[in-house]
């Protein structure tokens, strides 16, 4: 025994084992990691705790897996290579072992770029194989990855890692699982198996290599909780192979989530039967209910249990009032056997909250019709609305009453939100009480009170008879009056009328003069404008020719100054006998293979300054194996505006041009022999100068009309003003072709669309991971770009920075583009190497006797690094300092004979 864990005494017993998965929260609530863990416990052997999964921030696998063994979930710890170089990971590591964690699973981890914080630095000090090494080390050989012993009690894990047998190329799956066992993996959880039968065939390869044998191998399951995720997954997940019949599955079900459990209980049916399959991960992140289910259908409940060795204390957990309300209920918990009883025992426990809820309901409804009774016997109106006041506020007392005693039975069984609306869902009582109460809305309406009665009328008022001469002088002065008050009103509306006209006239003329007014100013404006144009213009054609005279004048000094001593590099003795001259006596078949594939050519530059880069028919240099027909091209970087951390080592170099980004890229090209430049326009980074596109894309434009090497034109790396700035230098440079760089998932379409539209060729950039390389090229194939426009960059570290890393990545695209016929990844690798090496923390500590010369120390650093990328399949290196290139140069030139 290792580590006494129970995962490792089900699986050394021969039992079929089960391990589930838990991720953390995005804060620090223990409760979330603790309600997770209920769910769990008795339904898996063990409980993956993610480590920041998917590069977003959560709380640490450690932590919560701390919180997960105090609920007597026994957890298996991640670490990733992502976050920690390798002193921080052997200092957790030795915390948690004495913390009482007994397993690890090592893995590379998710690059950042994916995560909430897409800017952070990766550290990836080791790659996971490295680090399933460094912990084997630090348990069986008692000793520190530097070789220190570790004097005392050393950590004892039972190692685990990640296999995924989907992965392209599929025929190397098994060899690379392999080189994990061989580092210390005592068990094995792979990718979400949804092809079984292609999973069967990696488990055959499995067992010709007797991996079975050496390590316990877990089939990793999941259940697809809707169409629409199995269809995500199918179309964007790498590594991912979501078979056609699971979509169909998927899309005939009514119950989309029950048979998404039965998907899964089918595969872990079949994958049982798979010899050297030793349990199910099963995967159910946020759907942690699920997995009793699967279990339960599976047959693989109940789990065993074991008695631990090696038996160390938990965590001490702090005394809050979670703890204290948790004793208060521990009796009801430990009296219940397993989850089903819990929940039965709820049930119970509610079925009577709510039949009380329901007797209460009915009263309150009989004391409402009892008052509409009532009513209907009186012949008068009544006020009953305090009596139906009354029953509402009743209702409610009831309703809040259901309510918290819903919500204590919740916490005091530990039911999942799904547990506790399952038990709502037979709420009728609830339903009832949430019902309006109907006021009197049928029966006799009262009858209306009774009419007063009409008043009599009043007897008209005598009036005496007037005389008729009078009625005769009344009726013309009446008259008179009328025609009077016409003429008067005639003479004021006409009057009205008048001034009416006037007004408008006059506005009129108001309005002519304020336009021609406007006119005036406008004419004004526009001449001062013209005038003040010209000026401008003048100065700056000024400006230009004195820019350009200095510029001049700096290129014609740099070109007459001669190249600094020392750069030089003697050439590379070439073997003038072919190796199979050589090797007579082995037979070709014993050193010869046979590649299915090619890399594509891709033309950089313009006019017969053009240079054509791929081309191989066989892996890097292996000229005896095949065609090889074009030399790895080496560009110099240079930048738009100076920069203010490479080293003086590197700067002296460039320093009297780096102010003018022309005169810069002429040094480079007429003194040190530059193949094709790199300007990389830093300066617009929004994180540092911010500045703006129009202003770099001038520099660069002015760069490609003076140069007529191939240039590439590199972005600051953020997608959306590397999309402004990209499109604004295309829009100034003509008909000249350069290469635009970097596209990426987030700014592919718009760029891609535009290098296109001009003929530019450009490079495919993203995080360090075939699956995501090839998917970005499909992306541009989608969206019409042809593959030979196309440069991959696959992102890269320098010497001591996670090369072997990148080496193994860079390895397995041309491996999968050679052999395996993957014509997606059949474009040419260009490595941006020199600003990953210039800015580690080697090349800028001084000379001292341990590490040598400081400028030795960074141009060693640069070549070899230059090295390595040119073996992993590189055919691109953008480069800085000038004896590491001419070093780069001799090494391709001897190699290519």
């Amino acid at each position: 025994m290792k580590s006494g864990s129970n995962l490792e005494q089900v699986l050394r017993s021969g039992t079929f084992a089960v391990t589930g998965e838990l991720g953390p929260p995005k804060n620090s609530d223990p409760e979330v990691v603790r309600k997770k863990a209920r769910i769990l416990k008795g339904n898996v052997d063990a409980v993956n705790i993610t480590d920041c999964q998917t590069a977003i921030v959560r709380m640490s696998s450690i932590g919560a897996g701390l919180i997960a063994q105090a609920e007597g979930l026994e957890p298996v710890i991640q670490m990733t290579c992502r976050d920690r170089n390798r002193i921080g990971m052997q200092s957790d590591l030795l915390a948690a072992s004495a913390m009482g964690l007994k397993n690890l699973l090592c893995l590379t981890g998710d690059h950042q770029k994916f995560g909430n914080h897409p800017g952070s630095k990766g550290v990836f000090d080791m790659d996971s194989i490295q680090l399933l090494g460094m912990v084997r080390d630090m348990r069986d050989a008692k000793k520190f990855q530097c070789g220190e012993e570790i004097k005392g009690p050393a950590p004892k894990f039972f190692l685990g890692c990640a296999a995924n047998p989907f992965a392209h190329p599929f025929e190397f799956r098994a060899v690379r699982l392999g080189k994990k066992i061989a580092n210390g993996a005592d068990f094995v959880q792979t990718q979400i198996i949804y092809n079984v039968e292609k999973f069967a065939r990696f488990m055959e390869m499995v067992r010709d290599l007797g991996l079975h044998e050496k390590a316990y191998i877990l089939a990793g399951v999941t259940p697809p909780k809707s169409l629409g995720m199995a269809r995500y997954m199918k179309k964007f997940v790498p590594g991912m192979d979501v078979t056609d019949e699971v979509i169909q599955r998927m899309k005939d079900a009514r119950d989309k989530q029950d048979e998404g459990i039965q998907i899964c209980v089918d595969i872990i049916n079949q994958v049982k039967e798979i010899e050297g399959v030793a349990g199910v991960h099963v995967m159910a992140i946020e759907w942690e209910e699920a997995v009793a289910e699967i279990c339960e259908r599976a047959g693989l409940l109940p789990r065993p249990t074991f008695e631990t060795i090696e038996e160390q204390p938990a965590a001490p957990v702090a005394e809050t009032e979670t703890v204290v309300v948790r004793e208060e209920i521990a009796a009801p918990i430990a009296a219940a056997q397993d989850t089903e009883e819990i929940l039965a025992r709820a049930r119970a426990e509610a079925e009577e909250i709510l039949e009380q809820a329901r007797l209460e309901a009915e009263r309150i409804k009989a004391s409402a019709a009892g008052s509409e009774a009532a009513a209907e016997g009186v012949a008068t109106v009544t006020d009953d609305a305090g009596e139906h006041e009354m029953n509402e506020k009743e209702r409610l007392m009831a309703l809040e009453s259901v309510k918290q005693g819903l919500a204590a039975l919740k916490k005091a069984y530990g039911l999942s939100d799904d547990q506790f609306e399952a038990l709502m869902q037979f709420a009728g009582a609830e339903s009832i009480l949430k019902k309006e109460p109907e006021v009197a809305k049928s029966g006799p309406a009262a009858p209306a009170a009774p009419s007063a009665p009409e008043p009599a009328p009043k007897p008209e008022p005598a009036v005496a008879p007037v005389k008729e001469e009078g009625a005769g002088a009344e009726a013309e002065a009446r008259a008179k009056a009328e025609a009077e008050a016409r003429a008067k009103a005639e003479a004021e509306a006409k009057a009205e009328e008048e001034a009416r006209a006037r007004a408008e006239e006059e506005a009129k003329k108001a309005a002519e003069a304020k336009a021609k007014a406007e006119a005036e100013a406008r004419a004004k404006a526009e001449a001062e404008a013209r005038a003040k144009a010209e000026a401008e213009a003048k100065a700056k054609a000024e400006a230009e020719a004195k820019a350009k005279a200095e510029e001049e004048a700096k290129a014609a000094e740099a070109k007459a100054k001669p190249a600094p001593a020392g750069l030089d590099v003697p050439p590379l003795a070439k073997e003038e006998t072919p190796f199979n001259e050589r090797a007579t006596k082995v037979p070709p078949t014993s050193y010869r293979q046979d590649y299915s594939g090619a890399i594509r050519e891709c033309v950089l530059g313009n006019g017969d300054k053009t240079v054509t880069v791929g081309g191989s028919e066989v892996l890097p240099f292996h000229l005896f194996e095949g065609n090889m027909p074009h030399k790895p091209l080496v560009a110099m970087e240079i930048m738009d505006t100076a920069p203010d951390n490479w080293p003086e080592t590197l700067g002296q170099y460039f320093n009297d041009v780096w102010d003018n980004p022309v005169a810069w890229a002429r040094k480079c090209i007429e003194v040190y022999g530059a193949d094709a430049i790199n300007i990389w326009l830093n300066s617009t980074d929004p994180n540092g100068q911010n500045r703006s596109p129009a202003d770099a894309a001038r520099d660069a434009a002015a760069v490609i009309a003076e140069i007529d090497v191939p240039i590439i034109v590199w972005g600051c790396g953020n997608a959306e003003k590397d999309t402004e700035t990209l499109r604004e230098v295309t829009s100034l440079i003509g008909d000249k072709k350069v290469c635009l760089a970097p596209l990426e998932d987030a700014n592919y379409r718009a760029i891609g669309a535009t290098a296109m539209a001009f003929g530019h060729p450009m490079v495919a950039a993203s995080p360090i991971d075939v699956n995501l390389a090839k998917q970005l090229n499909i992306l541009l194939e989608n969206l019409g770009v042809p593959l030979d426009h196309v440069l991959m960059d696959p992102s890269i570290g320098a010497l001591g920075y996670g090369i072997e890393y990148t080496y193994s990545v860079m390895e397995r695209i041309r491996i999968a583009a050679l052999t395996q016929k993957d014509d997606k990844l059949q474009v040419p690798i260009i490595c941006n190497l020199g600003r990953e090496v210039w800015k580690t923390k080697e090349v800028s500590l001084p000379s001292d006797d341990l590490l040598g010369d400081q400028e030795g120390r960074g141009i060693m650093m640069e070549a070899m690094t230059a090295n390595c990328m040119l073996m992993a399949g590189g055919e691109v290196l953008i480069m800085r300092h000038p004896k590491a290139i001419n070093m780069t140069k001799a090494l391709i030139d001897g190699l290519m004979g």
